[in-house]
């Protein structure tokens, strides 16, 4: 009869705990193919800009462009008062004209020896001499039309028709988009691991967003003493010119791929610094394991060290439970 008692209290006993075990949510690590990737913030800027200035004092006589328009390379942007120039350029012609009859009367009478040789050479001379002339008077002249050095999109302009320029002025600025710049500054740390050719991606907040690719084309070899950085450009291509320069943008830089462990973000304790896994051992008791976390990305994160591949870690449950806890598996 006594035994009885014993196999009816120990039933009862054992159907009472294990209703009180904690049930927890359990997942082994998994092997996955982890990327390092920079994040920083970087600034847009035009592929190629030049202000559009006078080498010479003079007044705007025709404006030929739009502004905000795009404009190819050689198309006339600006015209500036040439009467003075164009009047001299036709003298000169003129006499150059007048020159050539003479020279060729003095060929003339120097096949039949009526003229010294000294005379024709004076005569073609004054022929060179006015050939120069004009050679020099059409550079004034093409020096007061302003042509577009590269195909871009002019600014807003800062003189109108009629208005004096000096030298140095800026009439408009020039600005190549159809592709653009992406200049970020890089922590020293990663000196050694940027390349060439290496691939950035770059986020827009734009209305919508958009991914963009490009690569990195410049780096400078020295690093600022007061940042601890080095700056990078790099280069995309503005696809409709939806990307304006000065816009700033998150750029991301993919380095390099390695197989690693990953658990879910959320099985990690964090204490004094230090992170923790709470691991299912032996008759479903809990150990509390140090482990070293890497990279983390879409709620799972690397680790580096101090997991096994069979590990049994907990990423739910986890508030309810401590070191030597019994529990339930989910």
């Amino acid at each position: 009869m006594l035994n009885i008692f014993k196999i009816i209290f120990f039933f009862i006993y054992s159907h009472s705990f294990s209703q009180e075990l904690i049930k927890v949510g359990v997942q082994k690590p998994i092997f996955e193919e982890v990327e390092d990737t920079i994040e920083l913030p970087a600034s847009l800027v035009a592929n190629e800009s030049v202000p559009i200035t006078s080498v010479v004092s003079e007044k705007i006589k025709k404006i030929h462009f739009k502004e905000g328009s795009f404009v190819e390379k050689g198309n006339l942007l600006i015209e500036l008062k040439d009467d003075e120039e164009q009047a001299k350029l036709s003298q000169v012609v003129a006499e150059l004209e007048e020159a050539e009859l003479n020279y060729d009367r003095a060929l003339k009478l120097s096949e039949k020896g009526n003229i010294s040789q000294s005379v024709l050479d004076n005569r073609m001379m004054t022929k060179k001499k006015l050939k120069g002339k004009i050679a020099e008077i059409k550079a004034q002249i093409n020096d007061l039309k302003i042509t577009a050095p590269f195909n871009g999109y002019t600014s807003i302009r800062n003189y109108s028709e009629g208005s004096l320029i000096s030298p140095g002025d800026v009439i408009t600025e020039l600005y190549d988009i159809q592709s653009l710049k992406v200049q970020a500054f890089v922590p020293e740390i990663f000196s050694n691991r940027i390349n060439i050719d290496n691939v950035i991606n770059l986020e827009l907040n734009l209305e919508l967003e958009r991914k963009i690719t490009g690569k990195i084309t410049a780096i400078d070899p020295i690093i600022d003493k007061q940042s601890r950085t080095f700056r990078i450009i790099g280069k995309i291509k503005n696809e409709q010119n939806i990307i304006k320069p000065g816009m700033m943008v998150n750029l991301k830089i993919p380095l390099t791929k390695r197989k690693s462990i990953v658990i879910r973000e959320n099985a990690l304790v964090s204490q004094d610094d230090l992170s923790f896994v709470y691991v299912v051992g032996v008759k479903n008791k809990i150990y509390k394991k140090k482990i070293i976390s890497g990279l983390r990305k879409n709620g799972m994160v690397e680790i580096l060290d101090g997991l096994n591949k069979d590990d049994l870690v907990v990423y739910e449950g986890i508030n309810k439970i401590k070191a030597g806890s019994i529990v339930k598996l989910k």
